[in-house]
């Protein structure tokens, strides 16, 4: 990894942030669903597939939200956004991205690191939790190197027809042990 500064981002200055995201993927998970369960069986789609979503830093639906950017220089090269969820005392990973300039380089990992160290400073937060769905293979690939683990699957989150389009809400959790 190049030598890269990580600083906690000023709310005031990067509220509103666009945060584009792309990925393409061969692989997806298909859910299988019956009445009282779930299976997921990894498979190849037809054809490469692209993917795009556009997020913005610092949400209004998030509680107490911090952001943590990785510069090089005066370029940003990742962020990570994460909350935490009081109801149940589990941190939130909101968003995190790292530019493609950056990729592979250990950029998400030590993101990933540096969040996870202010959720365990959070007292009582007992794990860390995430959204993604069942066609990011990449980003579910590098959740699981990461320690996350299925927590929740919802079949009806984006559309009556998740299954069908191959995107499917998966929730995944990494507890923090003290």
């Amino acid at each position: 990894m190049a030598a890269l500064r990580f600083e906690k981002l000023d709310r005031e200055k990067y509220e509103g942030y666009p945060l584009e995201f792309a990925y393409s993927t061969e692989r997806y998970y298909h859910v299988n669903a019956s009445e009282w369960g779930f299976t997921l069986e990894e498979r190849w789609f037809d054809a490469l597939v692209e993917k795009g979503f556009t997020d913005h830093l610092f949400s209004e639906w998030l509680e107490d939200p911090i952001a943590i950017g990785a510069f090089d220089g005066d370029k940003l090269a990742g962020v990570i956004e994460g909350s935490i969820e009081a109801w149940h005392d589990v941190f939130r990973i909101s968003n995190i991205l790292v530019y493609p300039d950056f990729r592979g380089q250990g950029v998400g990992s030590a993101l990933m690191a540096r969040m996870e160290d202010h959720a365990r400073s959070i007292p009582g937060c007992r794990g860390l939790i995430l959204e993604t769905q069942s066609c990011n293979y990449p980003a579910i690939s590098f959740y699981r190197k990461q320690g996350f683990a299925l927590s929740r699957i919802d079949i009806r989150e984006y559309s009556d027809e998740d299954i069908q389009r191959r995107e499917v809400r998966l929730d995944l959790y990494k507890p923090l042990r003290r």
